[in-house]
């Protein structure tokens, strides 16, 4: 262990070394927002990895994004240099998509299967699928419109194809559709090698229950198994750990806080962390301390959560560490008349703030996006550096959108949907044409190759010849695609291309060509580049967001479940009203339902977020509609 590592270690808290220190045995680590989570689940992998030097088993970590397997990955590696060969932290998709590489063929799925997240490309399966059924008269006219919802509530709660629906609809006709439609698009899944987010767990799932001595190698491989945000696991990936573990293998160490359940709409569940108590015999360590929020924010969210009943029965309330020098208040509540001077004054009041230059991180939080795009429309206007975050699953880019495309075309030779996005994007941005059905014809009429048949009809056009033979050598032949890559982004981004962008289209551009940087990276670090697949990469980069980190000096407009996580010197919590937070579906639910919970939940987590101050506002009236001030307001004991 490097004296780095030491002197780290010396600075934690006895609880957090207590859980850092644990060794065999399952473990329950709840730990509250600000309490130094990942630091304590980062350092004990660490420590793991040390006490084992002379050892080659591996170490598992789950987690749900890969912003977050990154951040561990590398603060491990700087720990423990050179440890990548006996890690894997990924999330539970990536850890299953790698799963089925290696043994996927067990149940019928190739290695070299395509992972769809695009919701359009999935509705269009399910379209062909329903379609096919009506017209052989298998099914009738059901008066559902959009049944990919239903395909995936049943994928995750481990509903096989030829089980009976009978128990979850009642109406015989609208059952057997749904069972036939459900079992079609698992068919047409693995007869076009596809497979979606939900089938990623479900079909992991069935490969360790249907061949135990699969789960049997990999709890050899992976003796320890840590889990970060265990409370957002849904019944799908924890049957997944379950099967993976058996009643054999007793090391999994996870960290949660039910406090933070905010994703019951995919499954999770208060009743998670009880569950893996109960199953495992888990001890539990707490983590209390918060040194994140000033202590009045502490006060807030723990007066607010006390209205759960649904909470742990032996939780612990947060306690602030933070020691706050100045006198000023942490916390400022405003209310206004509308929504437009709640607007308003929340953007002068940002524009005051960072017109001082102090290097600030600032976020406006709110329930939901219909809210948070006026503040982000008010803030652009102004000219403040602004974005709102969400999950991008596509490049959007024409240049970028192109050579992706070009990537999935060599993957997939004659996938005519590929064939037909690089077509169109590379008129979009070169202004050359190029005849899709020329290309079919020429590639049917050889060896049915569309991209051979594609650079047939591009190397007519005067580009450089030296990147039409590196697309040729390096992506065509297969000689090296990371070359072809590389070769590609260094061709596209010259002046031949970028000069005829607008503004608003370059700084996309080049902003999806710093995401495609950062992604290689971390794949490196994850696989490093030699004789890894392409189809591998392609995997990995499907599971990933395309949506590029905002710099320091950006404003983030965020909806609650995507500031989860994340923290910001001066955080914005607007819409304090019922009917927004909480929400209307919510109250319709009831004041004691599990619904209303997570509401609060939310609530909670929004708060939370800051390290120095925050603001909460509220209006009497949106949209021209009279509303009250949320109940959350009154928990915390803001109004009496």
């Amino acid at each position: 262990m490097n004296d780095t590592f030491e002197f780290e270690l010396s600075t934690l808290t006895d609880l957090q070394k207590q859980a850092v220190n644990w060794n065999e045995g399952p473990l329950v680590v709840i730990a509250g927002p600000g309490s130094g989570k990942t630091r304590v689940l980062t350092y004990r992998i660490a420590r793991l990895l040390k006490d084992s030097i002379n050892d080659n088993f591996r170490i598992l970590g789950l987690t749900f994004t890969n912003k977050a397997a990154d951040e561990m990955r590398n603060r491990i590696n700087k720990l423990i240099p050179d440890s990548n060969s006996r890690l894997y932290i990924g999330t539970f998709h990536s850890f299953c998509a790698d799963v089925l590489r290696n043994h996927g063929s067990n149940i019928s799925i190739n290695p070299d299967f395509t992972i769809y997240s695009d919701s359009k490309d999935l509705n269009e399966i399910i379209k062909d699928v329903r379609t096919e059924l009506e017209k052989k008269g298998e099914i009738g006219s059901i008066g559902v419109s959009n049944l990919l919802p239903v395909i995936q509530y049943l994928q995750k709660n481990l509903i096989e194809p030829d089980e009976s629906l009978s128990g979850m609809i009642k109406n015989a006709d609208l059952r057997s559709a749904i069972e036939k439609i459900y079992a079609g698009y698992i068919k047409r899944l693995k007869e076009i090698n596809v497979l979606d987010f939900e089938s990623l767990i479900f079909q992991t799932y069935l490969l360790f229950k249907k061949y135990p001595f699969i789960a049997n190698h990999y709890r050899k491989m992976y003796p320890y198994i840590c889990i970060d945000e265990f409370q957002d696991t849904n019944f799908a990936q924890y049957q997944m750990i379950k099967q993976l573990t058996k009643n054999k293998h007793r090391n999994i160490f996870i960290v949660a806080d039910d406090d933070q359940l905010i994703y019951q709409w995919n499954g999770a569940s208060n009743k998670r962390i009880y569950e893996f108590k109960n199953d495992y015999g888990a001890d539990i360590i707490q983590l209390p301390d918060n040194f994140r929020c000033p202590p009045e924010v502490v006060n807030l969210a723990n007066n607010l959560i006390a209205h759960n009943k649904g909470r742990l029965n032996y939780k612990e309330p947060i306690r602030a560490m933070k020691k706050i020098e100045n006198d000023s208040s942490s916390i400022r509540f405003k209310s206004f008349n509308s929504f437009e001077e709640e607007t308003e004054w929340i953007v002068e009041d940002i524009q005051k703030r960072i017109n001082n230059n102090d290097g600030s991180s600032y976020s406006v939080i709110a329930r939901s996006n219909k809210l948070l795009f006026k503040v982000y429309e008010a803030l652009k206007d102004r000219g403040i550096s602004t974005v709102i975050s969400k999950r991008k699953n596509e490049f959007e880019s024409p240049p970028i959108s192109w050579m992706h495309s070009l990537l999935r075309l060599a993957n997939k030779r004659n996938d005519e949907k590929y064939l037909d996005q690089v077509v169109s994007s590379f008129e979009t941005f070169t202004n050359q044409k190029i005849d899709k059905d020329e290309v079919i014809a020429w590639s049917e009429s050889r060896d049915g190759d569309y991209l051979k048949g594609y650079y047939n009809l591009m190397s007519t056009f005067k580009f450089d010849d030296n990147y039409l033979t590196s697309l040729n050598l390096n992506l065509i032949e297969g000689r090296n695609f990371i070359k072809f890559i590389e070769d590609s982004l260094q061709w596209l981004n010259t002046d031949i291309f970028i000069e005829q962008f607008d503004m608003e289209q370059k700084q996309l551009f080049l902003d999806e060509v710093e995401v495609w940087k950062q992604l290689m990276t971390s794949f490196y670090y994850k696989y490093g580049f030699n004789d890894v697949s392409l189809s591998t990469f392609l995997q990995e980069l499907d599971l990933s967001s395309k949506q590029i980190e905002p710099s320091e000096n950006t404003i983030q407009c965020m909806t609650i479940h995507s500031a989860k996580g994340k923290e910001f010197d001066h955080v914005y919590v607007l819409g304090l009203v019922e009917d927004e937070l909480p929400s209307y579906a919510s109250k319709k639910k009831g004041d004691h339902s599990i619904e209303m919970e997570e509401e609060r939940r939310n609530c909670f987590v929004g708060i939370t977020r800051t390290i120095s101050t925050l603001t909460l506002t509220y209006s009497h009236r949106y949209n021209g509609w009279e509303k009250q001030p949320s109940r959350f307001l009154y928990e915390m004991g803001l109004l009496k």
